[in-house]
């Protein structure tokens, strides 16, 4: 879908919209797919956002600030520390994340802190920080403050470092004063599932408008095929994942055999 006809779209939404009586704002939201499927060269992509305001509440001489944020599938995602004995370097303590998002970024018009508060970042999880924060633990966990927070700095920034997590706190542009755009950077890795994005309007701090919309990570071709026979013939495709990794032990035996 071009971004032309997804903009078309909004606006004749935005148009039935102002035909009934409203008394906030209406906010709507287009993906450019609401499906991205991976097959075996897939090496990352890329969505599309597109939001339209429409309402007539807003503040004399406001303007709307947006936040988005997109979220994949939980997984508990474990972080420890390596501690030093000696000339050895052991396991040390671990904080589990459990349901943290696999995927998670956060784009805003302007930097996070000057959109939204502290407080309402930390309630909604809008930032890195507060979602890792905010992920259940398990496992062990230290009752420290200060050693929590640094096992919630350590799965930040190890999430940034892999592609999974993003914040930009200039990743939201408006087109006019009632458009704008985010665009989604998904990693060569990207989980499979359905992922959810939101989107905040926000009227000088306050929230003006809140929607979310849906699309899902598939798999295709042979990836696709071979996923869907293990789901309905587990035992078959055990027995033959078996067969075949005995197939590969004797041919790498027989062909470095020495006589």
């Amino acid at each position: 879908m071009s971004a032309r006809s997804i903009l078309a779209a909004l606006g004749l939404a935005g148009a039935a919209l102002l035909t009934s009586p409203a008394h906030a704002e209406k906010l709507l939201l287009a993906l450019s797919s609401q499906q991205v499927t991976i097959a075996s060269n897939y090496a990352g992509g890329e969505l599309t956002l597109f939001g339209a305001v429409r309402g007539e509440t807003r503040q004399a001489g406001g303007r709307f600030e947006a936040v988005v944020r997109a979220r994949g599938p939980g997984r508990t995602l474990q972080v420890r520390r390596k501690e030093r004995i000696g000339p050895f370097w052991i396991n040390g303590p671990a904080r589990t994340f459990e349901r943290a998002p696999d995927f998670l970024a956060v784009l805003s018009s302007r930097p996070l802190g000057t959109v939204v508060g502290a407080d309402d970042i930390a309630s909604e999880q809008l930032s890195l920080s507060a979602a890792a924060d905010g992920a259940p633990a398990g496992g062990t966990r230290r009752v420290d403050v200060t050693e929590d927070a640094a096992f919630v700095a350590a799965l930040v920034r190890r999430q940034a470092e892999r592609g999974h997590w993003r914040e930009d706190g200039r990743g939201v542009a408006f087109l006019d004063r009632d458009v704008f755009r985010a665009s989604i950077h998904l990693p060569p890795d990207v989980a499979f599932g359905a992922y959810e994005v939101e989107a905040r309007i926000y009227d000088q701090g306050r929230l003006a408008a809140l929607e979310t919309i849906t699309f899902r990570v598939v798999k295709a071709g042979f990836e696709q095929r071979v996923a869907r026979f293990a789901d309905r013939e587990r035992l078959l495709y055990g027995f033959g994942m078996a067969l075949l990794a005995i197939a590969f032990g004797w041919t790498a035996s027989a062909a470095f055999r020495r006589d």
